[in-house]
């Protein structure tokens, strides 16, 4: 079971229907669904309950709920006047913009960091996170040791397949305790954002996944050891990873096996040879409820990109699309700098060829000014490389990656942790948050500690066509801190400078939700659109 680690899995409910909800001032016991094209993508619990899912069409689910409030996804394409904003929903000459749902999820991320910077958080997608929660455990244990207190009161969460807590077990005090901070979290949440929240406590990601979807929505589910062997009675392609490719192979494999407690019965041996060693292995684990993957914090996004799928189409059309993602790329970025104080270093083109269905891309150093207008340039020029493999084209994506700090950012807080080592005291651990530095940036030398660049500039790497990052066309170079470089305690510094240097506005839900949750201009474009447009 990997231990006494507690694992939170914090899974939003009915997300994009509760943005809505927020958005539009609708309440919550009101039938609200959210449409991308002819589909649903979001039904809330009031709708669920009269026969709405997410596979009904929008004909199907009117009949079925006469008084269900659709709302439309933001699309963005071509205005009358020819500039680029908020269009009518047309499948065919307009492209469904997220920003909404982007912006809503990054302020339950900053909720959750404001509680607590000994957590560790996983964001595992647009609205579920999984949290390491065992220090922070560990910190209110060791409170209890030292005469404090702290409630072993779990009547607020349910227990996994009607198991029962032991408080005199170890692993199952710490999860009693893990549920009582996950509660706790939730409830921040919600202060904070109005967004509800379910979820799962266990002592590893899997079962605490399983465990966030048995009793929603705003509620959460224990899963303790004595309560495993029983779970494992589930069809094993709900677990995350047997759902896809490889729970098909398992069928095939193994046709008469429905359960993980049936792939029991199945030795590793035989799983390797099927599957591989690791494959195996990791099968033998999983449906035994023991697989103990690390909780891998990612604060901030690797990448951002603006995608379309069409009919096939001719290099007219592309130029067309073309645009209209490099105008949501734009914003996209100047967003992602005002939150975190970075640049990326790379434009990449993604196309799609409506003749062989093969995929091919082409990269460039981000222009130095990336506006939509230099975006289109160059992505026009990156698609000039792959247009004979990608004519006609079916699908196109323009990303940007490799994202790097601003060096004047990079020396303060160099400047800061140096200050900070040659202080009485901190040599054991840099700054003033003990989290935030490590020993590992000191080095002893010749009896003397020397304090090692916080940070390692971004090394300019070679890209095809010899390239290079820090030749930006003749715009000058994009110098900074390579996000690879730095791991998660210096990820929670910066996100806490730039917080800082945001003002009390920046962390006030008020002012978020008035200046249209934190979203930059073309997303307070859309905020000011009239209900009539959205419904």
């Amino acid at each position: 079971m990997g231990g006494y680690k507690v694992i939170l899995h914090l899974d939003l409910d009915a997300f994009y229907a509760q943005v809505e909800h927020r958005r539009l001032g609708i309440d919550r016991s009101v039938p609200l669904a959210v449409q991308q094209w002819a589909g649903l993508i979001a039904v809330n619990y009031a709708a669920r309950s009269r026969g709405v899912g997410r596979f009904c069409d929008i004909q199907e689910a009117k009949s079925r709920c006469p008084d269900l409030k659709l709302v439309h996804v933001e699309t963005i394409g071509n205005t009358s006047d020819g500039r680029m904003g908020g269009v009518a929903a047309n499948k065919a000459t307009s492209k469904a913009c997220l920003n909404r749902y982007r912006s809503a999820s990054t302020e339950v991320l900053k909720a959750m960091q404001r509680f607590s910077d000994v957590l560790l958080i996983e964001r595992a997608s647009i609205d579920e996170w999984y949290i390491d929660a065992t220090a922070l455990v560990e910190e209110r244990l060791e409170g209890v040791e030292e005469g404090g207190s702290c409630s072993l009161d779990w009547r607020e969460s349910h227990v996994c397949k009607g198991a029962s807590l032991n408080a005199s077990l170890d692993c199952d005090v710490r999860l009693i305790v893990g549920a009582k901070l996950c509660k706790e979290i939730r409830d921040a949440v919600k202060a904070e954002t109005e967004y509800e929240m379910s979820a799962g406590i266990s002592h590893n990601k899997m079962l605490s996944k399983l465990a966030s979807a048995m009793n929603k929505p705003n509620m959460q589910t224990i899963v303790p050891s004595s309560a495993v062997e029983a779970l494992m009675d589930l069809d094993y392609t709900e677990i995350n990873g047997l759902g896809g490719k490889l729970g098909e192979k398992l069928k095939t494999l193994y046709p008469n096996l429905k359960t993980s407690r049936d792939l029991q019965t199945i030795g590793q041996e035989d799983l390797a040879r099927s599957l591989g060693q690791k494959t195996g292995a990791w099968i033998h684990a999983l449906c035994r409820g023991e697989v103990d993957e690390p909780v891998k914090p990612n604060l901030l996004p690797k990448s951002l990109n603006a995608c379309k799928s069409f009919p096939a189409s001719p290099i007219e059309q592309v130029h067309k699309w073309l645009l209209i993602l490099a105008e949501e790329l734009a914003d996209r970025i100047e967003q992602d700098r005002q939150d975190f104080a970075r640049m990326p270093r790379f434009l990449v083109l993604h196309a799609r060829g409506a003749v062989h269905f093969r995929d091919h891309s082409s990269q460039s150093p981000m222009p130095k000014s990336a506006t939509r207008d230099r975006l289109y340039e160059v992505g026009l020029k990156l698609f000039e490389k792959i247009q004979g493999e990608c004519l006609p084209c079916s699908r196109l994506a323009l990303g940007a990656n490799s994202f790097v700090f601003d060096q004047k950012d990079m020396k303060k807080m160099d400047t800061y942790f140096v200050a900070s080592a040659s202080e009485p005291g901190n040599s054991g651990a840099l700054g003033k948050r003990k989290n935030i530095g490590t020993s590992a940036l000191v080095e002893k030398k010749k009896g003397k500690a020397q304090c090692k660049p916080f940070f390692a500039p971004a090394a300019p790497s070679k890209q095809p066509g010899g390239c290079r990052a820090t030749e930006s066309e003749g715009e000058g170079s994009r110098d900074g801190i390579d996000l690879n470089a730095v791991d998660i305690s210096q990820q929670k510094y910066i996100l806490s400078m730039i917080k800082g240097a945001q003002g009390p506005a920046a962390n006030s839900s008020a002012s978020k939700r008035k200046s249209s949750g934190g979203q930059s201009n073309l997303g307070q474009f859309f905020a000011t659109r009239s209900s009539s447009q959205d419904l």
